[in-house]
């Protein structure tokens, strides 16, 4: 019943989807719309009242798929509870709202396909990666080997290109840090069949940089997308994990001579670590250069703790951390 009528049945709806699904394993599909019945603005009441329903357990909701409020709301509850992997859904449906939204008012889609007309195996490499097809990126890499590529040509021809076309749309928000992450991970795939095919031929290194999230953080998803993207364009990598003591960073990066010492924090609680262990670096001669980063860490705090350069995005960082050391790829 309505809650302008019945007060306490939003309440015991929510209550008898929970009991159905705990005590008899059923599936459930609730007519969502008439609960706001007699009110006005009902389609604020409608989009809540289904997150929470979703939320109880609810299977299937009959509701109005043109309204626009009520869609926001499914599509978002599916990401919050983990039922749309990566976000694909929710992301699909935005951009094409957005394109929707810039033909009307530009006449011309903003978002381009992958050219897949390019059906060389460079072009399909390259393509993988934007796409992220995890299953098919090894079967490629060895398609390429087989026509006689050699590992450095498929990583700097069809490999890293892919990867910059990815840092283009994100920066340019056409993709978003799930399909950056797959993305990655993708790569990260395709360089562990390469490194099979180069044991006893490394080349030469770009530069060695260690990673670290700072102690009391255990976030690491921005860090571990850097790892990844800096193997893929030559660097040598010493990720140190989360958590990190600024002790053991600095113990490291004397150790190991490296050329650049990345922090990552994503709390505002772990940031002034990061003082702490430029300060250390510093006080112990070590001349290494430091670039941080993080989801709070800004351009303007990077400057007062000293760091030489502030990280921003992932994808940005790798061309930050050429320019330190003077790599240009």
């Amino acid at each position: 019943m309505t809650v302008s009528a019945a007060p306490e049945s939003a309440k015991e709806t929510l209550k008898a989807i929970r009991l159905v699904k705990e005590r008899l394993g059923l599936a459930t599909v609730l007519g969502v719309s008439n609960i706001s019945f007699g009110l006005p603005a009902r389609e604020v009441i409608n989009a809540n009242f289904l997150t929470m329903a979703l939320a109880a357990g609810l299977d299937a909701a009959i509701i109005n798929p043109n309204n626009k409020a009520m869609m926001d709301a499914f599509h978002a509850s599916l990401v919050l509870m983990n039922k749309d992997v990566r976000a694909e859904r929710y992301i699909r449906r935005h951009q094409a709202l957005t394109e929707t939204q810039a033909v009307r008012a530009e006449g011309a889609p903003v978002f381009a396909a992958p050219n897949a007309a390019d059906q060389s195996i460079g072009g399909r490499l390259k393509r993988a990666v934007i796409e992220g097809d995890e299953e098919n990126i090894t079967a490629l890499v060895d398609e390429a080997l087989k026509e006689g590529w050699e590992p450095i040509k498929i990583s700097n021809e069809a490999l890293v290109p892919g990867l910059e076309e990815v840092g283009r749309l994100f920066a340019s928000n056409r993709y978003y840090l799930p399909q950056v992450m797959l993305s990655a991970d993708t790569m990260k795939k395709a360089f562990t069949r390469l490194k099979q095919e180069m044991q006893g031929r490394k080349g030469p290194s770009l530069g060695k940089v260690l990673l670290a999230t700072v102690e009391g953080d255990i976030h690491d998803i921005g860090k571990n997308i850097v790892a990844t993207l800096l193997e893929n364009h030559g660097f040598e990598v010493i990720d140190l994990g989360k958590n990190v003591s600024a002790d053991r960073i600095v113990e490291e990066a004397e150790k190991n001579k490296v050329d650049i010492v990345g922090l990552s924090a994503l709390m505002t609680t772990t940031v002034l670590e990061m003082d702490v262990v430029i300060k250390r670096l510093k006080a112990k001669g070590i001349k290494a250069l430091t670039i941080v980063g993080g989801a709070v860490v800004t351009k303007e705090f990077s400057d007062k703790i000293g760091a030489d350069e502030y990280g921003g995005d992932a994808l940005g960082a790798i061309e930050k951390i050429k320019r330190l050391i003077g790599t240009h790829a």
